[in-house]
């Protein structure tokens, strides 16, 4: 584990004369899969062991229908990543819950999903029990610039307690972060006003690159603040998640350059794959084009 704050990650230095990976480990975040893990009866750890047997050496997880962490406690959860030969490395929340909209059945009465703004000391708290070493906000209200601003406050909040509890926090872009609200974009200001050491991105390779990016020219922006990436591809034509390798992201030319980024995980995410083919195949294109 590096120590917190630092840019350099792990995997980059060489030990002992030896050489180091070029790259982290292969990982997924376990959302591309959800339509196994959230069926009724899902047998997780059949599951993960599914999920290993593909290449797979890191995960992530995220709330589904059946619950944080697939109807299991972290502990538990944790010891079947591990029994499978996985390593669990952060769960995604959500952040500042948004304002339902106004209609003729009140959501008042409904229970909130547990966000980071209500509910931080028990999200981190989880994390700990799992063996976590970060939190993650999954995407928070910034349609506004007070919403952008109220959440750079949460996540000040959710660095220092992830830090306490020698763990980090990041939060994932989508492409709204990068719409312009009053003169600034979301992404920019939460950057801007947090803590370099405490607040970090993960930053979606996809989301970024079809809201106009380009994932280096962030990096050069904002050295060392992207140490978790989710490696997803859009479809040339829809737009829409695919494989990796498949669609329009420029894979080699990011991963030649991660260098600054700081980079330590990086995870495998394709929103409506239909099977475990599909990422699959993503493992694959990324051993015989950027791990070889």
């Amino acid at each position: 584990m590096l120590a917190i704050g630092s840019s350099i990650p792990n995997w980059i230095v060489a030990r002992d004369s030896s050489i180091a990976p070029k790259y982290p480990p292969v990982g997924l975040q376990v959302y591309t899969l959800g339509f196994l893990l959230n069926a009724p009866g899902a047998d997780t750890r059949s599951i993960l062991k599914q999920i290993a047997d593909i290449g797979i050496k890191e995960i992530e997880t995220a709330t589904g229908g059946n619950g944080l962490y697939y109807g299991q406690k972290p502990k538990v959860f944790a010891e079947m990543a591990k029994d499978t030969g996985l390593k669990w490395i952060g769960n995604h929340i959500g952040g500042l819950p948004r304002t339902p909209a106004a209609s003729a059945t009140s959501t008042a009465a409904r229970p909130r999903s547990r966000n980071l703004r209500d509910n931080i000391q028990e999200i981190v708290d989880d994390a700990a029990e799992g063996g976590c070493s970060w939190v993650i906000c999954s995407s928070s209200a910034i349609s506004t610039l007070d919403e952008i601003k109220r959440t750079a406050e949460v996540f000040v909040k959710a660095g220092d307690l992830a830090e306490q509890n020698n763990m980090r926090f990041a939060y994932h872009n989508h492409q709204s972060e990068f719409d312009q609200i009053e003169g600034v974009t979301a992404f920019d200001y939460v950057l801007t006003n947090t803590d370099k050491k405490k607040v970090f991105m993960e930053l979606d390779l996809a989301w970024a690159t079809a809201a106009g990016q380009d994932p280096v020219a962030l990096f050069k922006k904002y050295p060392g603040r992207f140490p978790l990436w989710h490696v997803k591809d859009l479809d040339k034509t829809t737009g829409r998640p695919c494989p990796v390798g498949t669609g329009k992201v420029d894979f080699k030319h990011i991963f030649t350059n991660s260098k600054l980024s700081g980079v330590e995980h990086t995870f495998i995410e394709q929103d409506g794959a239909k099977n475990i083919d599909d990422p699959a195949s993503s493992v694959q294109w990324l051993k015989n084009n950027i791990y070889k």
